[in-house]
């Protein structure tokens, strides 16, 4: 039998993971298999959508046609053909852009409720559509050498300089022209300034090295978008509108990657490292000017209930005003529902949650209900609403797949209303507590959005904010016996989040119709608008105690969003200013397109678009060869083939790879065949070499799925042919077999996680080899894996333990079927020598047997988290870390001898990077010291990755 041997990795693969590289979760079916998909074909772009958005559908091709032509002409760019990929499979709205391996852009369908990061808009489809169509004309360029290489190899994956730009570069430019291509976008939304002045007043303004990734800490996600969208707008207004066209053809031509000080060179005359630091003085200055402004005028006094910063959301008294519940969201741990005294004290978790921050009291102060999102049949995302018993935090569900958010209770506990979200639009809906009586309270035309619904004191009408078509949010009064509805503000503020005062005199709400988010009330006899607050960065989310007298809120400052409390002198309240519009007036909304649609055929798009040559030093021997690789726009179908000649074995040697993602479970089906040199041939003789085909076919099943974990099983087969082709007299092994197997995990990691730091992890798996299956000899393998986190004395620190073990039945022959020593390279395929332990302080496969058995355990604690680069190279360390450890493992044929056990233990210290602004990355260097007197030594060692 031919040894197992360490394998290198099958380059096709890699280089189609970033080919077809989506935002999806990588899990079986990138789309619900229940959706069925058709296309809509015009010139130059093609929507696929499936059943129920054809209306979307027809509305996205005209839009985006004409969107693509502005965003063509300003940048210099043609596109041949742009596919868009339409979807409800979740209730979070976004879009995802690509050029490889075309022009691809995927739409959650989902519109934004008003209260979201987008801000208002005059329309969801315009405002996503000119952002990722941007994304699409900045993303495509290929200039000089590079266009050169385009033209000879296609669209090849490194052929795209733009992608490797910062992430504030390629987020920020596509957020600067959905501003300027749309009456709204976030950089004219004050909340979007707001984080910007702040960080600036706090000195929390980062460097430009900290928005060219996504980093952790606040405000995470966004900043590459708000601080990337500020200083390009900064730029284009130094040197011109046609600045940041320059800066994209100028780097589109850069054949070094991560050059893009250069580009700044070229186009400015000085680094953006130069740049940035002029922008950051500038925003400093004109932000305390604005300050000075403010505080002339008098500023809102608040006391803080809160000081995590991140988001502490969604403030609600209770019923008897002894409690605030609120929603909160940190870098360690879930979002969950917390209670805190209005003077501060008794802050504590009731439950966590999903996402959300919609909360309501029960009258008796004895229930929360809320809203959170679940996986729904496996494949889709639908926000449900929950109710948890406050004192012991048990939890019902009310609902499901009723995609319901923003719930309220009625003042005498019976009826909820909420908002229910659909494809094209959302509506307010109520039903009963215990979820049965459901019904509509108001309907809505397509495009029209409802948020923040609450009910009157005396349960006759309830107040909501409304997004119209043309950005027109505004309040709205609902009589809840005859359905009627009474405009409140009519105006394109942003006015949302209404609630209502106890005595049912005032709707209390926030507005950014004077620049900064603040607070008013609305006093219903005479419809006088008042206001409540003036802050520097913004107020949010308002609450009015029971007793009327105090107000809690969210308040911003540059760590994030913290619950605050002001107390309210309601009849020396002044006048709010009048609002004066200063938005451009909404674009015409086009005709929709009337194209015939027609089935979805993936196979036109799955074409190879681009062809690599290689060369690599591999197994003694420089392998010379190529790759290409595709997808559809779906994701249904990926390929990849490389094939290269060993020039040491002088063959042709090929792989491939496939995977179908259609249906319930995912089919991966993989081939090779491949010549190896296997040791260095004396002077004049023949190479010792030994070709191996191989083919592997691979079902797995999702078959459970939450926010929280996963369930899967697989079945595979696998057939293996090894042959000797010369100077070698070992003959020929085959293997044929079919592995079975089962896992289930639920552990966690967070943003300052080193690790996972909580929950568990399970696999069980068998193998069967059998000469029906191919294989010389029958024998079966069973192996199981158990692992579990904890934190032990702080956030981000975690006890890790793994235990795990493997007995092989039938041929007895097989004395090495397993073995330990070093760390894992193998999988239970192999047969021979399976090594699936980490034994650290011993040589690689040292012991062997039928039988195995390890366990480790792993004490890993954070040291520093420097969310860091240096300028823009392409470096950007996130996490320093530590760990100390003990390891045991065993193998054995025959009897277990407990005395035999081989042990170890060591240190080691890890860094969690980022490489080239988008690829994460975990090293670690360690010293381990074995305890086993034969093979036990004193090793040091770098790997990636963390040991489990």
């Amino acid at each position: 039998m031919v040894p197992t041997r360490r394998r290198s990795p099958l380059l096709a693969q890699a280089l189609l993971a970033g080919l077809v590289a989506s935002p999806l979760p990588a899990a079986a079916a990138s789309f619900p298999p229940s959706f069925q998909f058709r296309s809509l074909e015009t010139p130059r772009i093609t929507v696929h959508y499936h059943q129920g958005l054809e209306a979307q559908a027809r509305l996205a091709a005209a839009l985006a046609a004409e969107i693509l032509v502005a965003h063509e002409a300003r940048y210099g760019v043609h596109l041949r053909r742009l596919h868009i990929v339409m979807t409800d499979g979740e209730d979070d709205p976004n879009g995802f852009s690509t050029p490889l391996p075309y022009p691809l852009v995927q739409i959650r369908a989902a519109a934004p409720s008003g209260t979201d990061d987008f801000g208002n808009y005059e329309g969801w489809l315009r405002l996503v559509l000119t952002h990722e169509l941007a994304h699409s004309v900045h993303l495509e360029q290929g200039r000089g050498v590079v266009g050169f290489g385009r033209k000879l190899l296609g669209r090849a994956p490194y052929l795209f300089p733009n992608a490797l730009a910062p992430i504030w570069m390629i987020e920020g430019l596509a957020t600067y022209e959905e501003t300027e291509g749309t009456a709204f976008g976030r950089g004219r939304n004050v909340d979007s300034h707001m984080v910007v002045r702040t960080a600036a007043l706090q000195g929390g303004l980062p460097a430009e090295d900290v928005p060219a990734v996504f980093p952790d800490h606040w405000p995470d996600g966004l900043a590459p978008y708000l601080f990337g969208e500020a200083f390009l707008r900064d730029l284009s207004g130094t040197y011109g509108k046609t600045a940041l066209p320059e800066v994209a053809r100028v780097h589109a031509r850069q054949v070094i990657p991560f050059t893009d000080d250069w580009t700044a060179q070229k186009v400015t005359g000085a680094t953006f490292h130069s740049r940035w630091e002029d922008w950051a003085a500038r925003s400093r200055n004109a932000a305390e000017l604005q300050v000075e402004r403010l505080k002339a005028q008098g500023l809102t006094s608040s006391r803080p209930l809160t000081a995590r910063g991140m988001e502490q959301t969604g403030p609600h008294f209770s019923p008897d005003g002894a409690w605030i519940a609120y929603t909160s969201r940190t870098l360690t741990r879930y979002r969950a529902i917390r209670l805190v005294r209005p003077d501060g004290s008794g802050d504590h978790a009731v439950v966590e949650r999903n996402g959300g921050d919609g909360l309501a009291w029960t009258p008796d102060g004895r229930s929360l209900v809320y809203d959170q999102p679940e996986t729904y049949r496996l494949f889709m995302t639908r926000s449900d609403l929950w109710a948890v018993d406050v004192a012991s935090g048990t939890r019902r569900r009310l609902s499901h797949g009723l995609r319901a958010r923003d719930p309220d209770l009625s003042g005498d506990g019976r009826r909820l209303v909420f908002v229910r979200r659909f494809s094209d639009r959302s509506e307010l809906w109520t039903m009963d507590l215990d979820g049965s009586d459901l019904r509509p309270l108001a309907a809505a035309l397509p495009e029209v959005q409802w948020s923040g619904p609450h009910w009157s004191p005396d349960g006759r009408s309830v107040v909501a904010a409304r997004w119209s078509p043309g950005g027109w949010l505004d309040l709205v009064l609902i009589d809840v016996s005859s359905g009627a509805l009474t405009l409140l503000t009519e105006d394109r503020a942003r006015d949302v989040e209404p609630v209502w005062t106890p005595d049912g005199r005032r709707v209390v709400f926030r507005s950014d119709r004077d620049g900064v988010s603040n607070l008013y009330a609305l006093r219903l006899e005479d419809r006088a608008l008042l206001r409540l607050s003036r802050v520097v960065a913004g107020a949010f989310q308002p609450a009015v105690a029971p007793d009327g007298r105090s107000l809690a809120f969210v308040g911003y400052s540059a760590r994030g969003y913290d619950v605050q409390l002001t107390e309210i002198d309601w009849e020396s309240l002044s006048p709010a200013d009048a609002f004066v519009d200063g938005f451009p007036l909404p674009r015409p909304v086009p005709e929709p397109a009337s194209v015939e649609s027609r089935p979805y055929r993936p196979f036109p798009t799955l074409l190879p678009r681009f062809w690599s040559p290689y060369a690599a030093r591999l197994s003694g021997e420089w392998q010379v060869g190529a790759v290409t690789g595709g997808a559809d726009p779906l994701f249904r179908h990926a390929y990849a083939l490389q094939s290269y000649a060993g020039l040491g074995t002088h063959r042709w040697n090929h792989q491939a790879y496939y995977q179908y993602d259609r249906f319930w479970p995912t089919l991966v089906v993989t081939a090779s065949d491949k010549s190896e040199l296997l040791a260095a041939p004396p002077e004049g003789g023949p190479s010792d070499t030994e070709r191996t085909q191989q083919v592997g076919l691979t079902l797995t099943f999702p078959l459970a799925r939450s926010f929280r974990s996963a369930q899967t099983a697989s079945v595979a087969w696998r057939f293996k042919r090894e042959r000797a082709l010369s100077g070698d007299p070992r003959g020929s092994a085959q293997l044929g077999g079919l592995e079975v197997a089962w896992s289930l995990s639920s552990a966690r990691r967070f943003a300052y996680s080193i690790s996972p730091v909580e929950g568990s992890s399970l696999r069980v798996a068998f193998l069967k080899e059998e000469p029906a299956l191919g294989s010389d000899v029958s024998l079966g393998k069973l192996t199981a894996d158990a692992r579990t986190y904890t934190r032990v004395f702080g956030e981000s620190d975690a006890l890790a333990l793994r235990v795990g073990g493997g007995a092989t039945f039938g041929t007895s022959r097989f004395r090495s079927s397993y073995s330990i020593g070093g760390f894992p390279d193998s999988g239970l395929f192999d047969v021979v020598r399976t090594n699936f332990s980490v034994l650290r302080g011993y040589p690689d496969n040292a012991y062997s047997g039928r039988s195995f058995a390890h366990a480790n355990l792993e004490y890993r604690f954070p040291l520093a988290h420097p969310q860091r680069g240096y300028w823009l190279l392409p470096g950007f360390v996130r996490h320093l870390h530590g760990a100390v450890f003990v390891d045991a493992a065993e193998a054995w044929s025959g009897s277990f001898r407990g005395r035999e056990i081989k042990t170890g233990a060591g240190a080691q210290l890890g860094a969690d990077v980022i490489l080239g602004h988008g690829l994460p990355l975990t090293g670690t260097v360690g010293l381990a010291r074995g305890f086993a007197g034969d093979k036990g030594q004193t090793r040091a060692y770098l790997r990636l990755g963390l040991a489990f």
